[in-house]
């Protein structure tokens, strides 16, 4: 089984990355890991260059080596081995096809949480993957642990009261009121 990994070197990145590779751990998985360098004009700067006069590409791509090395260092375990992988493009497109050309059987992705207008204006990427791809795509969470409370609300309090999802009940149903409210709804 392969496991490809996408990554962007931001917090989400690795607990996506930690993720796949305990998956990988328990069943000899081999894991591929990809960094996408977007167009330069959308990012500028991200990719910092040590060393002046060189073309703007090959210094993001040199960048981004290092930036791979050390983010696999940080992230996995000594002895574990991970085919590392940096191309130029869209990201989107370079990580489906990827998968289809190295046949993946799972694609893991860290989310950054965006949401409301700023997720409307920039997108995601995981689920514009998650639309194209050929096979599962495993979205991990950067921010996460809350609990879902009375009414669907994410709570983050440890004493949240919390829906037991395989009862058939959704918190406000009418089952939870009395059975004269419930018969008048």
């Amino acid at each position: 089984m392969k496991i490809l990994v996408a990554v962007d070197f931001y917090h989400g990145s690795r607990k996506a990355l930690a993720f796949a590779d305990k998956i990988a751990s328990k069943f000899s998985n081999r894991l591929i890991i990809l960094h996408v360098i977007h167009d330069p004009a959308s990012s500028p700067g991200f990719y910092a260059s040590q060393k002046p006069g060189k073309k703007a590409l090959r210094n993001m791509d040199e960048a981004a080596h290092k930036m791979m090395d050390d983010f696999v260092k940080k992230c996995l375990p000594k002895n574990r081995k991970a085919d590392k992988r940096i191309v130029p493009g869209l990201p989107t497109a370079q990580v489906v096809y990827l998968a289809k050309k190295e046949k993946v059987d799972l694609i893991v992705m860290g989310t950054q949480g965006l949401s409301g207008l700023k997720r409307l204006m920039i997108g995601s990427v995981v689920d514009k993957v998650m639309r194209a791809s050929p096979v599962p795509v495993l979205a991990v969470p950067e921010k996460g642990g809350g609990k879902i409370g009375k009414g669907g609300a994410l709570e983050n309090d440890d004493e949240a009261d919390v829906d037991d999802p395989t009862d058939g009940t959704e918190a406000g149903d009418a089952s939870e009121s009395g059975p004269d409210e419930a018969s008048a709804a």
